[in-house]
Order: C-alpha cells, then structure tokens, then sequence
C-alpha cells in the first residue's frame, strides 16, 4: 500500500513539475522592481535612489539598492579618491558577491593571498566569503574602478555613502568584515 502511494504521488507531480518552466507561475513582485530606467552622469550619484551631483564624495553610487530592491549595488570610483595611493583593507562580504571593473587606468586586486595588476577593461570575480580588497597604486590615478555587489544591501549602501562624504563608519553593521590591513604600498 505505501508503495502505490509512493507511485502515486510521484505520477501526479510530474505535470507540475513540468509546468514549472514556464514564467506564469513565476512571481514578480512590481514594489521590487525599478518603474522606470534612468541615466547617470558621470557628475552624479544615487545614493539612497536620489539622484544628486557628486560635488567632493570620494565615491559614487550609480544603482542604489532603492532602484531595484536590493538585487544589486553598484558604484565608483571618483578622482577624489584617488588622488593617493591605497585601498580598503583585506575584507570578506559574506552576503555578497563583488564584481571589480577597471573601466580606465590601472588597479591592484588582491584575491585570496594573490595581488594582480589590473588595466582598463579587466575584471575580478570575488564570491562572497573571499578575502579581497583593492589598492590605486600611483597618486592622481586618472582611472575608474566599478564595484557591483549582488545582491546590494542596504546598510552596505549607507556605509559606502559615509565613506564617500570622507567619513568612515567606526564599525561595520553587517558587511563587510575587515580582516587585515590594506595592500601595502611602496
């Protein structure tokens, strides 16, 4: 008896199995999604999901976790930041991937105990619970460096936004976790 109720049960959830591809049983739900696209000038930031000038902000954010309901953060690197050498110390996010771009100039990354020079166009994949940071490694670097971690978070965001008014939280609320000094400059 339990056997054909096995079968049984197993036969009736083959059709809704089988409907599962398609995309109206998917949820979406509106309240998350952006309503409308938007541009950002190279002069802009949207931190919070308000669209501002960036003025001094050592950085920019170009999708605020508001823009899309916290599936993504995105943002930049301004000439304020870097007009020295250095970077963030070693750090993991255990909630977030981290994508490095280096959309002009050059970078260091550091990945795990591994420290790459990166030029205009390459990338660096960082899975959540990998130790990373970055580094500009000349003064006045005319580069650009885009960060995108998925999924954004908020309080990361707030954090990123003190960082760029050139404050910097006196403890991370959630990520990332610092766990060792920045990349050691010459």
């Amino acid at each position: 008896m339990k056997r054909r109720n096995f079968i049984l049960s197993a036969l009736l959830a083959i059709p809704v199995a089988s409907l599962a591809k398609f995309n109206f049983l998917k949820k979406d739900i509106p309240a998350l999604r952006a309503k409308k696209g938007f541009l950002i000038r190279v002069d802009e930031s949207r931190f919070s999901g308000e669209q501002k000038k960036v003025g001094n902000d050592l950085l920019r954010c170009v999708v605020s976790c508001e823009d899309n309901g916290t599936n993504l953060l995105m943002g930049t690197t301004t000439a304020k930041s870097l007009a020295g050498k250095g970077g963030p110390p070693l750090h993991i996010h255990t909630h977030q991937d981290e994508i490095l771009f280096v959309a002009s100039g050059e970078f260091l990354i550091q990945i795990g105990t591994e420290i790459f020079k990166a030029k205009a166009g390459d990338a660096a994949f960082i899975p959540r619970n990998t130790h990373h940071t970055f580094a500009n490694p000349v003064e006045n670097n005319p580069g650009m460096l885009i960060s995108i971690h998925q999924p954004g978070d908020k309080q990361m965001e707030a954090d990123f936004k003190t960082v760029a008014s050139g404050q910097f939280p006196k403890s991370w609320e959630n990520d990332p976790t610092i766990i060792g000094p920045p990349i050691k400059m010459d």
